[in-house]
């Protein structure tokens, strides 16, 4: 019996020295496809506790709320996903800085959605093709929250369908929310190819689709609001996504991001984190429809509310090919989002070149350590 007790007390010892080890990061998440699962299958698979990693998970509503706690003085959160709508924060050089660390997933997420009839599919060929949607964006009120992902997804959907029309044809946004129109030139004055946009919370957006006549006809939107529209309400239908109808420069990967001060003063848990999420990355390509499940544990969520359909998530080939030089693919990535984020860099702030944004040695140094 003491040879029991004591072989109990010698397990339980072991427990608590492993977790006495683990170093405590907060972390943030999104509650979608993207946010949350890799985080989710680093944490259940073990990967976090085999870098020594205690990860204390905040899931945030929106990026720029999980911004202003990174940034703060007294910062809540260390690390933490983010999609292309917050982006410029990486590339705002003042105040409580922050960088990019590692690259995700090619977001899906981002869709446009409207009420059946708005659109028409004169090809009868299953799919708007560019000339459809301009034709069926003219005039026309989208409803997006604009300090998202989806706001610059919008931006740069209007220029694909600008791209072969003249100058005095082009579509044009227009929006109160003049932050959303920094560093944007209107391409002409016609009210008839004025698009207006108006900024509105995405999580409001299933309830604006839902009524009948009076509310929102256009949106442009991310997961799981989007999602949740096309499940609940059959008077809408899917008009453009990511993988439809954009190339892959205009693209957006979504990112993780950390406080400076927080990687200069933990420069090796910082490193075991990256590893960590590049494990579960590796793991996440083969197990897509696993990894759903467990993002969904980790943000209590029901079954089957995350569809892998909404990303791209790279096998560990890719994350090796796409940053094996600063030409491959991956910095191509980057810097697409770079450039289209650092106009929104608030007017007279120091703005951080894409070098010095993009802290890609944590990432490097994790594919030398895993290869």
């Amino acid at each position: 019996m003491k040879r029991l007790i004591v072989a109990v007390l010698l397990v339980l010892a072991t427990f608590t020295a492993m977790a006495a080890d683990l170093v405590n990061v907060r972390v943030a998440v999104h509650a979608n496809e993207g946010g949350a699962p890799l985080a989710a299958v680093a944490q259940e698979k073990g990967f976090f506790k085999k870098w020594g990693i205690n990860p204390i998970f905040t899931i945030v509503e929106s990026g720029p709320s999980e911004m202003t706690a990174m940034r703060a003085d007294r910062r809540t959160l260390d690390i933490g996903y983010i999609g292309a709508g917050v982006a410029w924060n990486p590339i705002d050089g003042a105040g409580n800085q922050l960088s990019f660390v590692f690259m995700d997933n090619l977001s899906n997420s981002e869709m446009l959605l409207a009420k059946k009839g708005i659109f028409v599919d004169s090809n009868k060929n299953g799919r708007y093709d560019f000339d459809e949607l301009y034709t069926g964006l003219k005039g026309q009120t989208v409803y997006i929250e604009v300090g998202t992902t989806p706001g610059g997804w919008f931006k740069n959907l209007i220029d694909l369908i600008n791209a072969d029309k003249p100058t005095a044809e082009k579509l044009w946004i227009s929006c109160e929310t003049s932050s959303y129109l920094a560093g944007y030139t209107a391409p002409n004055n016609n009210p008839a190819n004025k698009v207006t946009v108006v900024n509105t919370l995405n999580a409001n957006l299933p309830a604006g689709m839902a009524t009948a006549s009076g509310g929102m006809n256009i949106v442009a939107g991310f997961s799981p609001a989007t999602s949740t529209i096309l499940k609940t309400n059959k008077n809408v239908e899917k008009i453009a996504t990511t993988v439809s109808h954009f190339p892959p420069e205009k693209s957006f990967p979504s990112t993780w991001v950390a406080s400076d001060k927080w990687l200069a003063e933990n420069p090796q848990v910082a490193q075991n984190f990256i590893n960590a999420l590049l494990e579960a990355a590796f793991w996440r390509a083969d197990n897509l429809d696993e990894t759903m499940r467990a993002g969904e544990r980790l943000c209590q969520k029901p079954v089957g509310t995350f569809d892998p359909i909404n990303l791209v998530a790279p096998t560990k080939t890719e994350y090796e090919a796409w940053f094996s030089t600063k030409e491959s693919l991956g910095y191509k990535y980057m810097k697409a989002l770079y450039d289209s984020k650092v106009a929104n860099v608030p007017q007279g702030n120091p703005v951080k070149p894409f070098e010095k944004a993009f802290a890609d040695k944590y990432l490097l140094e994790g594919l030398k350590i895993l290869k």
